[in-house]
This record gives structure tokens, sequence and C-alpha cells, in this order.
């Protein structure tokens, strides 16, 4: 989506919040800690930052977790089942 389009989608989201609040939420997203006024598209722009930020997060998430799942299942595979003698003796 382009920024232009995301930005007014963005607005019609905020002008819909602000009047469900009775003031203007203007800067009250997760997304506008990433805010630069001065940009052309600002909302849209700390959107796309934002949700890129996040994404890197998980990514870095998932690569921190995954090796040792995959060690954990692959040493449960390795391991032999235990045996047990069950013979009565005679």
């Amino acid at each position: 989506m382009e920024l232009k389009e995301l930005q007014e989608k963005l607005d019609a989201e905020k002008w819909l919040a602000s009047e469900k609040a009775g003031k203007d939420v203007c800067g009250e997203f997760d997304y506008c800690a990433k805010c630069d006024k001065e940009a052309q598209y600002p909302c849209a722009a700390a959107y796309t930052a934002f949700a890129a930020e996040k994404t890197e997060a998980k990514s870095a998430e998932k690569a921190e977790v995954k090796p040792a799942a995959k060690t954990e299942a692959k040493s449960a595979q390795k391991k032999p089942a235990a045996k047990r003698n069950c013979r009565k003796a005679k």
C-alpha cells in the first residue's frame, strides 16, 4: 500500500477514534512513537517504521528460540528407549 493511501486510512481511523474518545487522539497510538510531524505522510511513515521494527523483533526472537527447540527435539530422538528385563527368575 502506498504511503498516501495508508495515511488516508490511518487518518480515518484516527478521526473515528477521536470522535469516540471525545478528544483528539493524535499521538496516542503505538506507532506514534515513531512520528515525524514534518514528514509528508507522518502517520503512514510512523506506522511503517513501527511495523518494520516489530517484524524485526519477532524475527530476532524466533531466531533465538528456534535453535534451542531443534536441539531439544534432536536430543529426544537420539535417546534410545529404556530396556527392561521383565523375565521372572526361575
